[in-house]
């Protein structure tokens, strides 16, 4: 029961977080200005749709209640929001 209730909670982080990037993909947010960077606003775009993606998914795991299922879309989703952070640093502002 308590791993439903936490893959609740992940997926809605998951398309929560998706949403939130896809959105602002064209505008300023955070220390991030995508508008002038077009190769910023396109890892905005995929983050945002692979992020999207997982939450799909991690609702697909939440339903199917596979652990072996959900354990993948976890270390997916881990992957992806690592490297999402990681490609995202290249933007912080220097100084």
């Amino acid at each position: 029961m308590a791993i439903t209730i936490l893959m609740i909670c992940y997926t809605l982080l998951a398309l929560g977080i998706g949403w939130y990037f896809y959105s602002h993909r064209n505008r300023s947010f955070l220390v991030f200005h995508p508008e002038e960077s077009a190769p910023l606003s396109r890892v905005l775009s995929v983050g945002g749709i692979l992020m999207i993606l997982i939450g799909i998914v991690a609702a697909i795991a939440t339903i199917m209640n596979n652990t072996i299922f959900i354990s993948g879309v976890l270390l997916v989703g881990v992957i992806v929001v690592i490297t999402l952070q990681l490609v995202l640093a290249h933007w912080l502002p220097k100084g």
